[in-house]
């Protein structure tokens, strides 16, 4: 139901939430933000914090450069967790509407929830719907059961100049912040980032075939994986293209292979041509391969399909790409939600400051 999908949503939101101010929150996290003032030569910058209730302002050495850059991610987290609550309480203002359908809910839901480029993808369909059932809270481990409201950070920035706005700020070209953010989630995401930009083992078997081009500049096999790298790249979801995989007694190339940890893989199998009796049974060998290495579809396996009367459609690959991008969504959960940064700008911001690559 239409209704469900919305919830899903909402509990979404709540566990990316409750990651930034279970870190705010953290023992070794410092309290307080970091503010700025232009200067003719860079920035002064300034710790802001409660005493008492009172905020208080506190300069900073340009030596404190560790500080300075954890102070910077607080606020960020913090603009973070007020756009999210943004999302949230307009989620929760459409389930109340169409609960009591007063009015036309096409129209309420124009006016009340408008999500970014990172919910394109919203509502989530009904696949693995428990995966984002109402989730137990992080900060319950911690002893204490916060909530947005309890950050000091609504009082201490109050009637600040010069505070982003929206977590989009921190990333334009010339926020002081970016700097400290760019450095963190490159850190953060290392492993993922070397995994995408490195030389992998690929198919190097009938290369004539290749033939499609996609956005991201390679060709591919044909038009149904043209539609799965090109809506993969449009949400943000790094990826290999038939990269070598060790499965049990055998090696197989993933049509497309995606990571969101060192230990956790997707692969993405399209099987092409079901209704000819070759193409079938070569489908059927290989789906048995994957289930006998560990690879289980709905699982840690995409796999769509297609024939000469049904062919693939955008409407196919939006399902399974709603499956992965939410997957992808809680995993890094440090990338702004409004979806004003992603992990191909990401990539290619490690790619210049890194010439070997």
């Amino acid at each position: 139901m239409f209704i469900d999908d919305l919830k899903q949503e909402r509990a979404l939101l709540r566990r990316i939430q409750n990651h930034h101010i279970q870190k705010l929150y953290a023992p070794q996290n410092p309290s307080g933000v970091l503010l700025y003032q232009k200067q003719a030569k860079g920035y002064r910058w300034t710790k802001r914090d409660l005493q008492n209730g009172t905020p208080v302002n506190v300069r900073l050495r340009k030596s404190d450069t560790k500080l300075i850059q954890k102070l910077a991610i607080n606020l960020y987290r913090f603009v973070c967790a007020q756009y999210i609550q943004n999302q949230i309480n307009s989620l929760e203002n459409v389930i109340r509407c169409y609960r009591s359908a007063a009015t036309d809910f096409s129209d309420i839901l124009i006016k009340n929830y408008q999500p970014g480029a990172s919910n394109s993808q919203w509502p989530l369909g009904d696949q693995d719907s428990n995966y984002f059932s109402e989730p137990s809270n992080y900060l319950e481990e911690m002893g204490h059961n916060y909530t947005l409201a309890d950050l000091p950070m609504l009082q201490l920035l109050a009637g600040v100049r010069n505070c982003p706005c929206s977590p989009a700020d921190f990333f334009r070209s010339q926020s002081p912040y970016r700097p400290f953010l760019l450095s963190y989630l490159q850190n953060e995401y290392e492993d993922i980032i070397e995994w995408y930009i490195n030389d992998f083992p690929h198919n190097e078997e009938y290369p004539e075939q290749l033939i499609y081009p996609v956005k991201l500049g390679f060709k591919v096999r044909s038009k149904s994986e043209v539609l799965i790298a090109d809506r993969l790249y449009e949400e943000g979801i790094l990826f290999h293209y038939e990269e070598q995989l060790i499965l049990t007694d055998t090696d197989a190339f993933a049509d497309f292979l995606t990571m969101i940890s060192i230990y956790e893989k997707y692969a993405w199998e399209h099987f092409g041509a079901m209704d000819k009796e070759y193409y079938f049974n070569r489908a059927r060998g290989r789906i048995l391969t994957y289930l006998d290495s560990n690879w289980f579809p709905g699982v840690n396996m995409v796999t769509t399909y297609e024939t000469k009367h049904n062919p693939l459609t955008e409407e196919n690959v939006d399902q399974k790409i709603r499956w992965l991008k939410n997957r992808y969504r809680i995993a890094f959960a440090d990338l702004p939600p409004d979806g004003s940064f992603d992990m191909y700008d990401l990539a290619d911001y490690v790619k210049l400051q890194m010439p070997k690559y």
